[in-house]
């Protein structure tokens, strides 16, 4: 559905708007003084129920009980800032009286100088725009991610209402109903955002939190026009329902991420969510603790609400890191170092709390002031920690980075363990178990043992996987013989080359599970381990026997490979040839006959409608008319069906709707079309769409013709790199067992022709049925290389 609503440039005009926006207001705020107070009516009688000590009202004498008598020398219950909102923003003088003078006071409000403006509104400005800039650079980085255009709108909703908070503190134009609208908006991103990503989750609470957080936006969207235009006067309750909004879509999600940890520990999401939940902790805890639960049930607040802003930023940045890494840091790490950094924090700041009140800097001893010094003590060693990681960063080539203790024991466990006489099968397997890594491959050679291949883990079962390894080996053979870490790219995350005993020596060590990155303070652990594991399979007493036996399994492998491939060449361009002469043939139809046809059908009518002629004649030009339409409709069948124009200039997805509508129509049919992240600008390459085309064509026409059924159920799924397609009736079905009989026998030989078509492309076909029980016929087809 998105990707029919914003297309890619919305994207762009959403970027501008938002600069547009954001610096229109900052230049305003600059020029426009922050007042500060709020009024409320009583009894004829607009008195202060709020004085904000960082605005002008305050520093100007005005307190919370004072009476506010007049603002710009009308009377203050006529302002129109305070019908509307019930504050004095925009005023230049305001005339006020205190609860126990009798005369009246008129102060007269000037505006701070720029600089000093300047320095307390830029903070907030840069952090709305670090939310656009990383929700852009997600999209822009990743566009065929829903998760990622997600949360684009996400971001953008929550730096527009970070962006206008100044601005609607000061009543600018449409300023405040854009902050409260923008900001109830993002709660409903976020909830979707967390129903997609790191895990599809759509389950019936997420649709619950969804539908409520929905509702709420739509109740603060009409009620804030209706305040606008001074229709109700539910000021407190407007500025209240965005925060209990937004909280409420805070709960929802952070439910979700803990249904996620849930998941086993080789499942990505589950690292992901944990980066996540910490980043979502750090940046929201702060402000719905310290700015919003106080906001909603009038208390007064621990600190000031742009502080607590500050720690918003973690969200946007933990989520477009999470997004656009394809391995991730041991979130296990991130939550200790997270611990570690709030402890001593509470500590230092604690100490720091107690010397300023002993030395009578504090006059007393207040929470505000505790939480206060406590939030920038974490910024401060937050601070403290980005620099460290980057004096860290310049010491790592003198070997002076310590390791993880825990990681030291496991290295010498596995070291003590390879010293005993263990099968090399059964010591691969005890190192990929032991370091939580998903495979491990070692490469021996040498002019006595030849060449000795030994794979654990997954690259058991990947055979590509290992020619990439096996080619990153001979690049580097005797050349390069450096421990690295390889890029994200490459299947394994370690590679250790090495010569010894006259044997050139490569050991590759695969990722972790949940995707967690390896780190270069633990490359001398993985050398060690890889120069024992190499001396023991050397010192095997087997090693001759096996080497001859891979070097032979290896040899045979690569002729059957080679000539699976060959044949698959041939089938492929038997395929295209078909293809190509269904093409010429389509263009020779359309050139030739179908043109002559309808050109004949053009002269007919004009000679029935401009040449006189008896009855006789005429039922003889209209009895020919009627041939030359049949002849049209049957030449423009012939074209449809040997390839219709609309899947070369149109793409997949409106050929497809097409056919279908065609097939309802010819056979009385009813077909349900799916489409699932596929939109009509996908495109793909001419294989891969005739391909698919085919097989939908040729299964909804076999369900039509042959399973008795007057209903089929079609669904196109684009899932990553996979386009899946799927036909499905509920008719009388087939036994299964006879698919290998129509491989001899040459029947059904549409089904077969498009199982090598697709396995052709490096797909999959399924055919599931039973006798009675329907038929779903469902294939697989990669679409990027």
């Amino acid at each position: 559905m998105l990707e029919k609503i914003f297309k890619r440039p919305i994207y762009y005009i959403a970027s501008l708007v938002f600069i547009a926006l954001g610096l229109g207001y900052f230049a305003a705020c600059l020029t426009q003084p922050f007042i500060g107070i709020e009024l409320k009516n009583n009894g004829g009688q607009w008195l202060v129920v709020t004085s904000d000590p960082s605005g002008e009202g305050y520093r100007s004498g005005i307190r919370v009980g004072d009476e506010i008598l007049k603002i710009n020398g009308e009377d203050a219950g006529s302002y129109r800032f305070v019908q509307k909102w019930g504050e004095a923003e925009g005023a230049s003088t305001i005339e006020f009286k205190r609860p126990v003078v009798l005369t009246d006071q008129t102060v007269t409000i000037t505006p701070q100088p720029v600089l000093l403006t300047v320095l307390r509104e830029i903070p907030l400005l840069i952090l709305g725009f670090i939310f656009l800039f990383l929700g852009f650079m997600t999209w822009y980085k990743r566009p065929f991610l829903e998760q990622a255009r997600i949360l684009f709108w996400m971001n953008w909703a929550f730096g527009l209402a970070i962006v206008l908070a100044h601005a609607s503190s000061r009543c600018l134009l449409l300023a405040r109903e854009l902050e409260y609208i923008t900001f109830s908006l993002a709660p409903v991103f976020l909830i979707v955002f967390i129903s997609v990503f790191p895990f599809y989750n759509q389950n019936r609470l997420n649709n619950f939190g969804r539908k409520i957080v929905t509702v709420l936006f739509s109740l603060i969207l009409v009620l804030t026009v209706l305040q606008s235009l001074g229709l109700v006067q539910l000021i407190s309750l407007i500025k209240k329902m965005p925060l209990l909004n937004m909280i409420i879509g805070i709960l929802f999600a952070l439910w979700n991420l803990g249904v996620l940890v849930k998941l086993p520990k080789n499942q990505p999401g589950k690292n992901e969510a944990y980066i996540i939940l910490l980043g979502m902790g750090i940046g929201f805890l702060p402000f719905v603790l310290l700015s919003a639960l106080p906001m909603i049930f009038n208390l007064e607040q621990l600190v000031y609400s742009q502080v607590s802003s500050l720690f918003i930023s973690a969200i946007p940045i933990s989520l477009y890191y999470v997004i656009i890494n394809k391995y991730l840091p041991d979130s296990r790490r991130l939550y200790a170092a997270a611990l570690s950094y709030i402890g001593a924090a509470s500590i230092l700041s604690l100490i720091v709390f107690l010397a300023l009140f002993f030395l009578q800097i504090l006059p007393t001893i207040r929470l505000e002031y505790y939480t206060a010094l406590l939030l920038f003590t974490l910024l401060f060693i937050v601070c403290f920690h980005l620099i460290r990681i980057g004096i860290s960063k310049l010491l790592e080539r003198s070997n002076l980075s310590p390791g993880k203790q825990a990681f030291k024991q496991k290295m010498a466990d596995l070291n003590e363990n390879l010293a005993s006489p263990l099968a090399e099968g059964r010591m691969l397997d005890e190192i990929v178990k032991n370091l939580g890594i998903d495979g491990i491959f070692v490469i021996i050679e040498n002019a006595q043992v030849g060449c000795l291949k030994k794979a654990a883990g997954r690259f058991k079962e990947s055979f590509k996987e290992l020619e990439e390894l096996e080619d990153v080996f001979h690049r580097n053979q005797r050349i390069d013989l450096e421990a690295k870490m390889m890029p994200d790219d490459c299947p394994a995350g370690i590679y250790i080359p090495f010569i010894s005993h006259d044997a050139a020596c490569g050991i590759f060590f695969g990722r972790r599970s949940s995707r967690i990155k390896f780190e270069q303070s633990e490359l001398p652990f993985f050398t060690l381990l890889a120069g024992q594991l190499e001396h023991q399979i050397l010192m095997s007493q087997v090693i001759g026997k096996l080497t001859k036996e891979i070097h032979f399994m290896t040899k045979s492998s690569g002729r059957s490979y080679r000539r699976k491939m060959e044949l698959q060449g041939i089938t492929n361009a038997l395929f295209r040839k078909v293809e190509q002469k269904r093409k010429l043939l389509t263009d020779e139809i359309c050139a030739g006959p179908l043109q002559w046809s309808m050109d004949l059908s053009r002269w007919l009518k004009y000679l029935k409608k401009e040449c006189p002629a008896d009855d006789k004649t005429l039922k003889v030009i209209a009895y020919l008319q009627e041939r030359a339409e049949d002849l049209n409709y049957e030449l423009n069948c012939m074209v449809n069906d040997l390839g219709p124009p609309i899947l070369t200039h149109l793409g997949l997805v409106p050929a497809v709707q097409w056919l279908c509508q065609e097939i309802m129509t010819e056979e009385l049919s009813l077909i349900s079309l799916e489409i699932s992240r596929l939109g009509q600008q996908n495109r793909f390459k001419e294989d891969v769409e005739v391909t698919a085309y085919r097989f939908l064509q040729e299964g909804i026409m076999n369900s039509v013709r042959h399973s008795r059924s007057n209903m089929q159920t079609v669904r196109m799924t684009l899932n990553e790199t996979w386009l899946e397609l799927t036909v499905s009736d509920s008719g009388r079905g087939f036994d299964t067992g006879q698919i290998e009989n129509w491989l001899l026998t040459g029947t059904h030989f549409g089904l077969v022709e498009m199982k090598e078509r697709i396995e052709g492309l490096g797909g999959e076909l399924q055919i599931i049925s039973g006798i009675n029980r329907g038929t779903t016929l469902k294939a697989l087809i990669p679409v990027f290389s």
